[in-house]
């Protein structure tokens, strides 16, 4: 008869424990982590690789805040349910997305001693109709590590946990950046402004001759 009431005074102690130690955090202004608002609806990244790891981590990060990720501006303007392109939809495009591995230093001997792991990624964020918000922006990060012939598969391993935790990195930063766009940025300037280049296909298209 003794057991459940044990257990209720072990829930009660646990609960209690837990209430304190949120009150404790709020008192000192420590705040858990929460996804930030964004201030437009739907987003399209574009440029990326199919099998880009950053691209699919950036994606899940911009659904957390609640925005969604959709694949063509078709797509944004049907979950505006709108004929048009809402102005609540932004492009991020990327034009360079890699990682690498050089080498940093190498002994006397010529062998490699340490090896530099590099993460870059350079993008442009696009309103719906084109026109640009944000310019070619580059982000690039890098660390160094030893080599060792003899362990091999072991560093390849360190290097992959490395590129993933500078790509994290990348994506916070993007994030932050995304979540710093006003809504009063997100409205297309007038008509013959200049915005600079549209998109790729347009100046494609401007480049290319006209026919005879």
């Amino acid at each position: 008869m003794r057991t459940p009431v044990r257990r209720l005074t072990v829930k009660a102690l646990a609960t209690g424990l837990a209430v304190g130690v949120s009150l404790s955090l709020s008192a000192c202004g420590f705040q858990l982590r929460t996804a930030p608002t964004m201030s437009f609806k739907t987003i399209q990244l574009t440029g990326f690789a199919s099998n880009s790891p950053l691209a699919a981590e950036l994606a899940r990060a911009i659904e957390a805040s609640g925005t969604r990720v959709v694949d063509t501006t078709l797509e944004a303007a049907q979950a505006a349910s709108s004929a048009t392109v809402p102005i609540s939809h932004i492009i991020l495009e990327s034009l360079r997305d890699t990682r690498d591995e050089a080498v940093a230093s190498t002994t006397a001997y010529g062998q490699v001693r340490d090896m530099l792991a590099r993460t870059h990624l350079r993008y442009r964020i696009l309103r719906g109709d084109g026109s640009v918000i944000i310019p070619p922006t580059s982000l690039e990060l890098a660390n160094t590590l030893t080599f060792n012939e003899k362990d091999a598969l072991a560093k390849a391993d360190e290097y992959d946990a490395l590129h993933r935790a500078m790509q994290t990195d990348i994506v916070n930063q993007v994030i932050r950046r995304l979540a710093a766009i006003k809504p009063a940025q997100l409205v297309p300037p007038p008509a013959g402004a200049a915005s600079g280049p549209v998109s790729a296909v347009n100046a494609a298209s401007a480049a290319s001759p006209a026919p005879r």
